[in-house]
């Protein structure tokens, strides 16, 4: 099992491992939840995989089992924020406004999307290894971009797993019930800590994730 962290800039470097992540999104998220996604057939890609993003991403033997991206909350591409300013903005159909108490617009506070995992090939003996992996991956890229704070929208079990992997989670009061797949998400708002399960995250890295990271893993905790 390896951990790829990298930006978006790195990409022509983790082009198998970025490929395989958008596979899985397609798989996962149209294939199996029937989200009304954009999609090519093969692949599922949108407006916030572009310049300044970063993403944490688990392999096994070569093969994509776990994933996820951030972007920031003070970052634009002059008309795309971050998703849940761009829902409150009515650029975005089916989910709703009003799901935060307020919208940051700094790079202190980074969103954290399309989180997807292959549950067939998790890892039995370690229960949950796989999203610690991703979580402390997206922790440490972030926090290395000025990040604070991590937030996502989510299905309501994620802040006790979270809680459970080291982290400060802070649950916020809305809730709404996607139409595409019937589930309940919340939106969640985490401390970015780049020090809780950092040196398991550095057991995992692989040799190919940027240097800059694998020395900030490899450092005492």
């Amino acid at each position: 099992m390896q951990l790829h962290v990298f930006t978006f800039e790195q990409l022509p470097s983790f082009d198998a491992v970025h490929l395989g992540f958008l596979a899985l999104r397609k798989l996962k998220l149209v294939d199996e939840l029937g989200w009304g996604l954009t999609h090519d057939g093969s692949f599922e890609q949108d407006q916030y995989d572009r310049a300044g993003a970063v993403y944490s991403i688990v392999t096994l033997g070569g093969r994509v089992i776990a994933g996820a991206r951030a972007a920031s909350c003070g970052g634009s591409d002059g008309y795309w924020a971050y998703m849940l300013k761009d829902a409150r903005d009515g650029k975005i159909q089916g989910i709703p406004g009003g799901l935060l108490a307020d919208y940051p617009e700094t790079s202190q506070t980074w969103e954290c999307t399309r989180f997807v995992m292959d549950e067939s090939h998790a890892n039995q003996a370690h229960p949950s290894i796989e999203t610690k992996l991703v979580v402390a991956g997206l922790c440490q890229a972030t926090f290395n971009f000025g990040a604070s704070e991590l937030m996502s929208l989510s299905p309501p079990g994620l802040g006790p797993l979270l809680r459970r992997f080291g982290y400060k989670v802070r649950r916020e009061t809305a809730r709404y019930i996607c139409e595409d797949d019937g589930r309940e998400y919340r939106p969640f708002r985490m401390q970015c800590d780049p020090g809780v399960n950092q040196a398991l995250a550095a057991n995992y890295l692989s040799p190919s994730s940027a240097s800059w990271l694998r020395r900030d893993l490899m450092g005492a905790a």
